[in-house]
């Protein structure tokens, strides 16, 4: 007991040594969060450099459907998986990147399309999916929905759109709402989608809302705007591929974490067309869709669109942005990771031809 008694008291910390030790716990905890944080994350770190080398990687190999967005993981088939004969499409409507010059290509090949049709002649307010030419014979076979908005999509689906029989292809600009609310596990779909470049996309939609009277979004107080001014100060547009694809909210703010997750799901959900590779996107949606392009119909619509050497559209002129020009620089900024998708997409449109074509060889082997 003695030998306890001559024992000091402990030393009260000083200062300088609780900040000291504070620092070390401080360091500690944040290391072991970030060990655990990777240990469970889907896809790789943000630090880790973006490459389609890094993408192509034994990790991912291993791990094929880490990082594909869960709504389309579970509800649409894989490239690696050849078309089936009852497969729904889900087309990616991004305004002003062809998307209705191919509702018009399929309109005219008597595909049954869910898109939006004017009030007058819609029938969303019956109770029953119904199939119809709202214009006549000649002017296409529809659903009585509207993908154009959220409370339209919850319908389709309450309806069961995609398990009716009723539709061959939807046009949507949300493909996630889409995905999710119209498609499930025992209804899985397809999804095609075509893709231009950021920047002639939003220069695009600049001068065409200046003139388009007809539209829900006419906005003719640009006419007085320069381009410059209009991207610096009323463009609220900002990296809307990737947020679509990784669920961000559109005026929320998306990193290199959600490129990545928007990467891969293109990469392994989407068959991908450009608006600069038109007729060969188009040969490519045919295959997917099982389109007979035998039959006088739809050799009729294919000369229709691209029999003379210039592809009908509802393009409009205006004068083109040159890159490094101000107003570029500032969409560019605006718009990074959209940038760094498109660029892989085009990567991927290379790559996927021969996948593309081995569906068309197994067809014509089952046929």
């Amino acid at each position: 007991m003695e030998a306890f008694a001559t024992l000091s008291p402990p030393r009260r910390l000083t200062n300088k040594r609780r900040a000291a030790l504070v620092l070390l716990v401080s360091i500690f905890a944040l290391v072991n969060f970030k060990l655990y944080n990777n240990s469970i994350s889907l896809v790789p770190t943000v630090d880790e450099t973006l490459s389609h080398r890094q993408l192509s990687s034994s990790w991912i190999r291993r791990h094929p459907e880490r990082g594909v967005s869960a709504w389309a993981r579970n509800n649409f088939s894989p490239l690696s998986a050849s078309p089936g004969e009852k497969e729904v499409v889900l087309f990616w409507h991004i305004p002003k990147s062809g998307g209705s010059t191919a509702k018009s290509i399929y309109r005219c090949m008597d595909q049954s399309i869910a898109s939006r049709l004017k009030p007058n002649v819609s029938h969303t307010k019956d109770k029953e999916l119904i199939a119809f030419e709202p214009y006549g014979k000649r002017g296409g076979t529809f659903v009585n929905v509207d993908m154009t908005t959220k409370s339209g999509m919850r319908r389709a689906g309450r309806l069961g759109l995609v398990a009716s029989g009723k539709v061959d292809i939807l046009f949507a600009m949300d493909p996630a709402f889409a995905g999710e609310h119209l498609f499930d596990k025992q209804h899985k779909g397809r999804m095609l989608g075509l893709f231009r470049h950021p920047i002639k996309r939003l220069e695009s939609k600049f001068y065409y809302l200046q003139k388009a009277d007809w539209e829900k979004s006419y906005r003719p107080e640009w006419k007085d705007l320069s381009i410059l001014e209009w991207a610096t100060v009323h463009n609220k547009e900002s990296n809307v591929m990737v947020k679509n694809l990784a669920g961000v909210g559109f005026h929320d703010t998306a990193t290199e974490v959600e490129l990545r997750v928007a990467m891969r799901t293109i990469e392994k959900r989407f068959v991908v067309g450009l608006t600069d590779e038109m007729k060969e996107s188009i040969r490519r949606f045919n295959i997917v869709m099982n389109i007979d392009l035998t039959t006088p119909r739809n050799q009729n619509c294919m000369r229709r669109f691209f029999g003379h050497g210039t592809l009908k559209t509802n393009s409009n002129s205006h004068p083109k942005l040159e890159p490094g020009s101000p107003a570029w620089d500032v969409l560019a900024q605006d718009n990074a990771l959209d940038i760094q998708l498109y660029e892989y997409i085009v990567l991927l449109f290379d790559q996927q031809r021969e996948v593309i074509n081995s569906y068309a060889t197994s067809a014509n082997e089952i046929n």
